[in-house]
């Protein structure tokens, strides 16, 4: 094939791009930009993982010595003897198994009774809180990202500001998650799969940011260098193996978005555990470890682990108690990962207890998500956070100087 090394991220919105263009790397033409991010310092590296529809904390993080875990949850409660323990009280689902290296030689944490005040437990609007950082009486056009980043001095951002793996936000007019606004250049690439078997951004079915196609950067797909992690073949595995490919070339933008939902497409098919939890909320914990593992294994390959955050999240949590279905519905706080070569290992936060109540609801979070964000803000890409959101948050002590 012949790249055209001067195509520009000027046409329409979707199907914006030639293959030949994402090959110009491979043929060693890559522009400028590229060129002059393979020759910088390593940039650091944030990856977003959304657990799409909203994840099962307590069948995540199992508080099996609790004796409300089982009264509340008779026929979905796991069998302690079956777990991961991590202490005497607490263990991970044994689908995470792959992850027990990163928890044994410290370089993950849980984050325990994360979650956002005054959610409304609706898919639409709790996403929305966390994409934009707003309150529950708050409406931000921006999202939470596009804010961070428009914040840093221009001399240090990259050319290319995000990419998103898989598909991420239902809103057609602006469905660009934590890079809502249509400011940051951002591409979004639902099939992240197709894109790695063909190369081909089209066939991958790409939107642009405006400020994307109407800059003059391109995007070049690297050729890809062979690593001794393997990977598995789906697309969330898929999406990872992408970003370490192009962490090896060094034309990583500063954030990753990749989203986990189940193979059909189906979010109740995952971490949305409406009805018959058991069947397949352990497939997509399985699907999240083994990405994440071998993601682990392949950026420490590249010697690129220490510039490296990864951190899941979700819209809310679940409910402590199963509803009918043998499954559960919305809930209020959440557990979540995260894992890099700075992180500081093991719990963080409080346990969540396991509180009766109705088919939606449990206990209040003791971690606010923005928090988090400002962690990332201020520990991780060294910025001040005053003024992304409306209150100031203090940074979590949980990533190494």
């Amino acid at each position: 094939m012949n790249a055209n090394k001067n195509t520009p991220l000027i046409t329409p919105r979707r199907h914006f791009l030639q293959a030949a263009s994402a090959l110009a790397l491979a043929h060693g033409a890559a522009p400028p930009w590229a060129r002059a991010a393979a020759a910088s310092p390593p940039q650091k590296l944030l990856v977003l993982i959304y657990l799409k529809g909203g994840n099962d904390a307590f069948n995540t993080l199992v508080p099996f010595a609790d004796p409300r875990y089982k009264t509340l949850r008779p026929t979905i409660a796991l069998a302690r003897d079956g777990l991961l323990h991590l202490n005497e009280k607490q263990a991970m689902h044994s689908a995470l198994k792959p992850l027990l290296a990163s928890w044994k030689v410290g370089d993950m944490t849980w984050l325990q009774g994360i979650g956002q005040a005054e959610i409304t437990n609706q898919h639409y609007r709790d996403l929305e809180m966390q994409f934009t950082g707003a309150a529950a009486d708050e409406y931000f056009s921006d999202g939470w990202i596009t804010r961070a980043l428009l914040a840093q001095p221009r001399n240090i951002r990259q050319p290319l500001d995000a990419i998103a793996f898989n598909d991420l936000d239902i809103r057609e007019a602006d469905p660009m998650g934590p890079f809502r606004g249509d400011k940051l250049r951002v591409l979004q690439l639902q099939q992240a799969s197709t894109w790695v078997a063909t190369r081909d951004i089209v066939k991958a079915d790409t939107i642009a940011t405006t400020a994307a196609k109407n800059s003059t950067i391109q995007f070049a797909q690297p050729e890809f260098i062979a690593l001794n992690t393997k990977f598995s073949a789906d697309t969330f595995s898929a999406a990872l193996y992408a970003t370490a490919q192009m962490a090896a070339a060094g034309i990583a933008p500063p954030v990753v978005h990749v989203t986990l939902n189940s193979a059909d497409g189906d979010h109740h098919h995952a971490f949305d555990t409406h009805w018959d939890q058991l069947k397949h909320h352990g497939t997509a914990l399985a699907r999240l470890a083994e990405g994440l593992s071998s993601f682990r294994s392949a950026m420490q390959e590249i010697g690129a682990w220490d510039t490296t955050l990864v951190a899941t999240y979700d819209e809310f949590g679940r409910c402590p108690n199963e509803n009918s279905k043998q499954g559960t519905h919305h809930g209020w706080s959440s557990a979540h990962l995260l894992l890099g070569g700075k992180v500081k290992g093991g719990l963080h936060g409080q346990t969540m207890p396991l509180v009766g109540v109705g088919n939606v609801g449990g206990p209040e979070p003791v971690i606010d998500t923005r928090a988090l964000y400002s962690t990332i803000i201020e520990s991780w890409w060294g910025q001040n956070p005053n003024g992304i959101f409306n209150q100031r948050f203090k940074a979590l002590d949980i990533l190494k100087a």
